[in-house]
C-alpha cells in the first residue's frame, strides 16, 4: 500500500493535513485531553512511533507529564485514541460526501478520497511510513477493523443509492465497495501530492464505475 513514494508531497502536504487534523480535534473538545489527541498527531507524524515520548507529548500539548498520564495509561493509548480521531473524521467527510448533491462517480471519489488521500497524507507522505503502518497494525488494529467496517457500509450504502448496476460487472453492492476500496488503495502509485493523490483516486473510480452502468 507504501507503494513508491519517493518525493515529499507538494501544496498542502503533510503539514498542511497535520493542522487540519489538530485543528479540527481542538474544534471538537477545548480540553485537556482534546489537546493532547492533537499534539500526538503532530508527534506521530513528525518523529514516528519509536521517537515520541510522553515528554514530547507533554511539551506539545503544553500540559504537565502527570496530566498526559491522566488521561491515558500509556503511549499506546495514545497512539489508539489518535487513530479513533483520524478514523472518525474521515467518517465524517465520508458521509458529508455522501450526502452530496454530485454525480454518483463524483461522490464516490470523494468518500474514497476521505479516506485514502487522507491516510496518504498524515502516514504514506510521511518519512516514518512503515513504521506507523505498523504501530498501526500492533497497536490499533481493532480500532481500524470498526472503523473499515463502518466506513465500507457508508461506502456500499452509497452504491445501492445509486443508478450503478454493480450485478452488471457480477458483484454485489458489497463487494463493489470492497473493490473500489482495494483498487483506490493503489492511488498512492507516484503521487507526489495530495491533489494527485485525489486526481489519481478519481480517474480509479470513474473506470470502474464504467463497468457498473
Amino acid at each position: 500500500m507504501i507503494g513508491s513514494i519517493s518525493q515529499v508531497p507538494d501544496g498542502r502536504g503533510i503539514v498542511g493535513c497535520v493542522d487540519e487534523v489538530r485543528a479540527r480535534a481542538k474544534k471538537r473538545s477545548d480540553d485537556k485531553r482534546g489537546r493532547i489527541v492533537a499534539a500526538a498527531t503532530v508527534l506521530f507524524s513528525r518523529y514516528g512511533y519509536k521517537r515520541t515520548s510522553i515528554d514530547l507529548l507533554a511539551a506539545e500539548a503544553k500540559v504537565a507529564k502527570p496530566t498526559v498520564y491522566a488521561y491515558f495509561a500509556d503511549k499506546e493509548a495514545v497512539f489508539t485514541a489518535v487513530v479513533e480521531h483520524v478514523a472518525g473524521l474521515i467518517h465524517a467527510d465520508a458521509e458529508a460526501a455522501a450526502a452530496g448533491p454530485e454525480p454518483v462517480e463524483e461522490r464516490l471519489a470523494a468518500m474514497l478520497s476521505a479516506k485514502h488521500t487522507r491516510y496518504w497524507e498524515l502516514v504514506h507522505a510521511s518519512p516514518h511510513a512503515a513504521e506507523l503502518v505498523d504501530s498501526q497494525d500492533a497497536v490499533a488494529a481493532r480500532v481500524v477493523e470498526r472503523a473499515d467496517r463502518a466506513y465500507l457500509r457508508l461506502l456500499t450504502g452509497a452504491i445501492e443509492g445509486s443508478a450503478l448496476e454493480p450485478a452488471r460487472a457480477g458483484l454485489t453492492p458489497a463487494a463493489a465497495a470492497q473493490l473500489l476500496v482495494r483498487a483506490t488503495s493503489g492511488a498512492a502509485y507516484d503521487a507526489t501530492s495530495a491533489a494527485v493523490h485525489r486526481r489519481h483516486v478519481g480517474e480509479i473510480v470513474r473506470v470502474l464505475c464504467r463497468g457498473m452502468r
